[in-house]
């Protein structure tokens, strides 16, 4: 009786089953028809091919420089301002560009510099402790250092009020000093173990020497020298009107910022004239091979190939940051990384540059060749057996831009390139007011950018080719490598892909370990390098 239950229970179930595997077969079955349908009249009809990249068309254009004279200003100081009204929102923003760097700091006491700006903040005031001022900011939404202040535009005037407190009456207290002590020491001990600071520091002694303002940097002994005193002397040395650019933007009218601007800044100060002793430069290392291995051996090789480069006031130079761009520094449309990275496959980042002057350990920050001819740095970063490859295949591209390989096609390319990004730089206030205050704190004229785009739009291909040769310099060429020295050394093994062109490589350049090129570059010699 219970088995004719369960029977008579299931036979409804069943039915439904079934009914439902039917009709789910032939919703199938019709899909498929329509699927195979749509795609017989994909294949009888050709899809629509839209125009190219380079066949699009667009008007002339038009961008008009912004002229520096509407934005620059004096308070009676003599304090120079770059002022500007900004209403999107209800803030204020002001930066302090401040003369005490490069070369500035006396040799026995690098460091000063750093930590009088970093202790001058977190050290607070002679009213205020460092954690009242952070309780105080907090509070009022902002952040002030001693170079910077943003802050909701109601709470300007005590904003203004703390950063001029902190500017004229700092505190240095001495637990705030071992503090950043303390915080130094452990990254100087252990720079030699970074292959990436190691491999920047070496590179910039090759070309600058090792005793060079330009690479000098701070030491165990030179941060345990630092004094209170010397703190205190070096705020009252350099922090002044004088030595400064004050760059404001916000939600205010003009006249009226420049009243409080006036009553707080305007009676800043003045300080010693800062007078930054520009060192002379030529290139110290001779062309050749050079070797260098941190102290925790990486699997990874960095390259940097260059030499010593030119400034960016240079009448040459807006030729060679084109020529620059098709070689190595414009990203995938450059000839590096489109075979070192895209068909080799040999290293995620590669480029080429111009650049260097100002921004070394000691540099300012300025860019390329500033302050002082800059570098032309090939680079990359690839495991140890395609170092040599990967060296050889850059050394082949810019061979190539030496003795003229660049067409019209190229030059267009570039120059697209940099004529259309020049407005971007002029995309915001504040990006307006910075680019016209570095240019009069770096001495430039303020009408640089208004020739900028002529200078770039009169380069021929002639131009190019008289550049590469000029200044891409095969008898000066370093090639230095960090790294796993024995590794990085031997090149490429014959299970590696790209067997071909390993093979081209090698014959051009006397074989697969990194010997040939100390020889055709150098004086046969590999120069290890020893660490510091």
């Amino acid at each position: 009786m219970l088995r004719r239950f369960f029977n008579s229970s299931l036979i409804p179930v069943l039915l439904v089953l079934a009914v439902a595997t039917a009709t789910a077969a032939q919703a199938t079955e019709t899909n498929m028809a329509a699927t195979n349908g749509a795609q017989a009249g994909v294949q009888g009809a050709q899809t629509p091919q839209g125009p190219r990249p380079e066949q699009f068309t667009f008007p002339p254009l038009n961008f008009k420089v912004p002229k520096p004279a509407e934005f620059r200003t004096k308070l009676s100081n003599g304090l120079v301002v770059y002022i500007a009204e900004d209403h999107e929102i209800p803030w204020f923003t002001a930066s302090l560009l401040l003369r005490t760097e490069p070369f500035l700091e006396p040799k026995d006491k690098l460091g000063v510099d750093g930590f009088a700006s970093s202790i001058m903040r977190s050290g607070g005031s002679a009213t205020m402790t460092g954690e009242q001022i952070n309780e105080r900011m907090d509070f009022l939404a902002g952040t002030v250092t001693a170079r910077n202040l943003s802050i909701n535009i109601r709470h300007l005037d005590e904003g203004l009020k703390i950063w001029m407190d902190i500017l004229n009456n700092p505190a240095f207290p001495e637990d705030k000093l071992r503090r950043e002590k303390d915080a130094a020491l452990p990254g100087i001990r252990n720079r030699n173990k970074n292959v990436a600071q190691v491999a920047g520091r070496v590179y910039s002694e090759l070309i600058y020497g090792e005793d060079s303002p330009i690479t000098q940097e701070t030491t165990e002994a030179t941060i345990t020298s630092i004094t209170r005193d010397d703190l205190i002397a070096w705020h009252k040395k350099y922090w002044g009107a004088n030595n400064a650019i004050l760059v404001v933007s916000g939600d205010f009218k003009k006249a009226e910022m420049m009243k409080k601007l006036e009553a707080t800044f305007g009676k800043w100060r003045k300080a010693e004239k800062a007078v930054p002793p520009i060192p002379k430069v030529q290139q110290a290392a001779k062309a050749g091979v050079y070797m260098v291995q941190p102290e925790v051996i990486p699997n990874q090789g960095i390259i940097r190939i260059g030499h010593l480069g030119l400034k960016t006031d240079d009448p040459d130079y807006p030729a060679v940051d084109l020529m620059n761009y098709i070689l190595g520094g414009g990203s995938f449309s450059s000839r590096i990384t489109k075979v070192v990275r895209t068909d080799m496959g040999l290293a995620y980042s590669t480029s080429s540059s111009f650049g260097g002057g100002g921004g070394g350990p000691r540099g300012g920050g300025g860019g390329a060749g500033i302050l002082y001819p800059g570098t032309f740095t090939a680079s990359c970063q690839t495991k140890n057996s395609t170092v040599v490859f990967a060296a050889q295949l850059m050394l082949d591209l810019i061979e190539g831009m030496h003795n003229g390989d660049v067409s019209e096609a190229d030059l267009k390319m570039a120059k697209n390139a940099r004529v259309n990004a020049f407005p971007s730089m002029f995309s915001g206030i504040g990006s307006i007011l910075q680019n016209f205050a570095n240019l009069e704190f770096n001495g430039r004229p303020l009408d640089y950018y208004d020739t900028y785009l002529a200078k770039y739009e009169k380069v021929t291909v002639a131009d190019l080719k008289r550049v590469a040769q000029k200044w891409l310099q095969p008898d000066k060429m370093i090639i230095m490598v960090a790294g796993n020295i024995e590794e990085c050394k031997r090149g490429a093994d014959n299970l590696l892909p790209n067997q071909p062109t390993i093979e081209a490589m090698a014959a051009k350049f006397g074989g697969r370990s990194i010997e040939g090129l100390a020889k055709k570059y150098g004086d046969g010699t590999v120069h290890i390098v020893k660490l510091k």
